[in-house]
């Protein structure tokens, strides 16, 4: 179904007050740590313990998650505005550079600054129109930062991040 001009403009600023959460996504493809800012996650289930995350089709991380799908959920806090930053421009070469790195038993990217962590493995997925919709079980994770403040995002507009 494809939405006029008005429908869009009326159904935008509806859309983009569902809040979300901001996330740094980690994974590897081969040696090579790749990272990005995500909002669309949500946890999905109890036990097993599942999130759901949706990933631009495009981004270089779908080729990590379609392949091992072993990846990394930073939970940002208000305090996480270094990493917020780095990982939000993508003009930054490395965005993982000047921010500690802690070794796992999974090889993922752990930013141990981040408020909370999360390694999750894709159990499964779906296309999402312009997204890709993965399914992830929880395995191990942390509350990094026992002090902190969620950092939720309401946008202005729900067609563009």
């Amino acid at each position: 179904m494809s939405l006029s001009d008005d429908e869009r403009q009326r159904i935008a600023p509806a859309l983009g007050k569902i809040a979300s959460g901001l996330y740094v996504v980690t994974a590897c493809i081969g040696d090579e740590k790749i990272g990005m800012l995500a909002s669309f996650i949500e946890q999905c289930s109890f036990e097993p313990p599942m999130i759901s995350i949706a990933i631009g089709a495009g981004r270089p991380l779908v080729k990590a998650l379609d392949g091992h799908g072993l990846f990394g959920v930073h939970i940002l806090s208000k305090e996480n505005n270094a990493l917020l930053k780095s990982f939000s421009r993508p003009d930054v070469a490395d965005p993982f550079a000047g921010h500690a790195m802690e070794e796992n038993l999974f090889g993922i990217p752990q930013l141990p600054e981040a408020w909370a962590y999360l390694a999750c493995k894709v159990a499964g997925k779906i296309a999402a129109g312009d997204h890709i919709l993965y399914i992830a079980e929880v395995f191990d994770g942390a509350l990094q930062q026992p002090e902190g403040e969620a950092n939720i995002r309401l946008r202005s507009n729900g067609f563009r991040y």
